[in-house]
């Protein structure tokens, strides 16, 4: 990893299952999904992509899945004492998630007990937060997007019990809509660097950071990757302000729940 990519992972907290099927043979099955270290007040948790928790919430109430195991996977940072993750129980532990392509929104939160923000916080991961979303300036002009694109990870693990896992960011360029679609205004970008990745399945709840080239040392966590079209090269994210705005209840019951 570039220097820049293991500085902005300091944010970066994955979502790692493995699980087996009945009948079943063989290594079991990997998956690991993107995501971030955020807080809501006194409360932590991993916020990642809306349909990422779906498919967690699939893969817990499935009748043929007989072991599903998961950790969040804090180490892509600059400090790493221990190569193994925090244990979090899917069954068990609180979550939600909104996911409604019309209104525009696509994310969800794995809440956190304290003993797992005290493990953490030991790998120096930094929290979004919402004082930092609302400071957000309107002259950003460059961003990066950071993930674990599926093609560079274990789809099972290795015999020894190991799995791969390989970071990416690729830089964007921000592109406006041709017309509003959405109820909650979406993050569109194009992607602005040369990447030799079939697919950005596996991005989905990356962060998206934004930079104004006059102030370098500066950067914001913009919005949550959402959803791309190869054909254009353009990806779609769920801008942090729409997120702290709902959990604060600063958003109208009528703008989520808009009729068909």
């Amino acid at each position: 990893m570039t220097d820049a990519q293991t500085f902005l992972a300091r944010h970066f907290v994955a979502v790692s299952v493995t699980s087996r099927s009945k009948g079943e043979e063989g290594p079991d099955r990997f998956f690991a999904a993107s995501g971030l270290l955020m807080r809501i007040g006194d409360v932590f948790g991993i916020l990642t992509a809306g349909h990422v928790v779906e498919y967690l919430d699939e893969a817990v109430n499935h009748p043929d899945i007989v072991s599903l195991r998961c950790q969040l996977l804090d180490t892509f940072g600059e400090t790493k004492l221990s190569d193994h993750g925090v244990p979090y129980d899917l069954k068990s532990s609180p979550r939600v998630h909104f996911h409604d392509d019309k209104l525009g929104l696509d994310f969800g939160v794995l809440f956190l007990e304290e003993h797992q923000v005290r493990l953490i916080a030991k790998h120096n991961i930094v929290p979004l937060t919402y004082e930092a979303s609302q400071n957000e300036p309107a002259d950003l002009d460059v961003f990066f997007l950071l993930g674990l694109p599926a093609e560079l990870t274990s789809e099972r693990l290795s015999p020894s019990g190991n799995a791969a896992v390989g970071m990416t960011m690729l830089r964007l360029k921000r592109a406006e809509p041709a017309e509003q679609t959405t109820v909650f205004p979406r993050f569109i970008a194009t992607i602005d660097s040369r990447t030799d990745l079939k697919s950005l399945e596996g991005m989905s709840g990356g962060p998206i950071f934004g930079f104004n080239t006059e102030r370098p040392n500066k950067y914001w966590i913009v919005a949550i990757q959402s959803s791309w079209k190869k054909s254009e090269r353009k990806i779609f994210g769920c801008p942090v302000r729409h997120i702290y705005a709902i959990f604060n209840h600063e958003q109208t019951g009528e703008e989520l729940t808009q009729d068909d």
